[in-house]
């Protein structure tokens, strides 16, 4: 069992110089830990090497950045009375976050036709959606999260007709709040991926919000937007996240 002991400096009502974090979970871009309070988990992200950037010396950063990128948006959200599971960023890498029963669904919104909606509807990658689409995805890697409707929903007992109609409500508002962000910082929030989870009776938006869930592009050349340059999988992602923290942050 991974054990550690928290930063000395955190605030005594929530975290103490004694107070271990047991590791609960570890995916691909991030590690769980419990803490002593059961309600509370801190998620600590880790840094996603891409080999080529490896060979460039770079890599080592990306967990500090989007962890960073992420506080700095579930707090912007927080803003708009959008509720999520973001408590207060601990360390470069650390959160501390309100402990989520996982609701097994990805959430997509589409602002663009861009990625599955654009090849499976055989859309112009970049045509501009009317009205923005919101999609359903179990979330079952084993079975590639596959594409499901409301009544999977329902008869896999996944959420009920109220829990997903919050759901909805909440992705749209996340979307119109980060959207209108990007438009002022000359980016276009092209797509971005939600996970939602129940804390004491509420639905509240988890999981993180870096470019491993949103879809962004520059659009500082309004006739051909750069799309990917945000993607971590290249191999100047470190460089591509400091840009994209610098931008959205930026006073304007």
């Amino acid at each position: 069992m991974d054990s550690r002991t928290f930063p000395p400096d955190e605030e005594e009502d929530v975290l103490t110089k004694e107070s271990t974090f047991e590791l609960l979970y570890e995916g691909r871009t991030k590690k769980l830990f419990q803490i002593d309070r059961p309600d509370q988990l801190v998620a600590e992200f880790k840094s996603i090497v891409n080999p080529d950037a490896k060979k460039k010396g770079k890599g080592k950063g990306s967990g500090a950045l989007r962890n960073e990128i992420s506080s700095y948006l579930f707090e912007y959200l927080e803003g708009f009375h959008i509720p999520t599971h973001f408590v207060k960023q601990l360390s470069d890498t650390q959160m501390l976050v309100k402990r989520l029963e996982i609701i097994p669904i990805f959430v997509r919104v589409f602002n663009v036709a861009t990625g599955l909606l654009a090849k499976r509807f055989d859309l112009r990658e970049g045509t501009k959606l009317s009205f923005p689409v919101i999609e359903h995805y179990l979330k079952n890697p084993d079975a590639t999260n596959p594409w499901i409707n409301e009544f999977h929903v329902y008869s896999f007992r996944l959420a009920t007709p109220e829990e997903l109609r919050l759901i909805n409500r909440l992705a749209s508002k996340v979307n119109a709040v980060l959207r209108a962000l990007c438009e002022r910082r000359d980016l276009l929030l092209a797509s971005l991926t939600m996970e939602f989870g129940r804390h004491k009776g509420q639905i509240l938006v988890g999981d993180e919000l870096t470019p491993e869930t949103c879809v962004v592009w520059d659009v500082t050349n309004k006739q051909k937007p750069q799309r990917d340059i945000f993607r971590m999988d290249r191999s100047d992602a470190e460089d591509a996240l400091i840009e994209l923290r610098n931008r959205l942050q930026r006073k304007s």
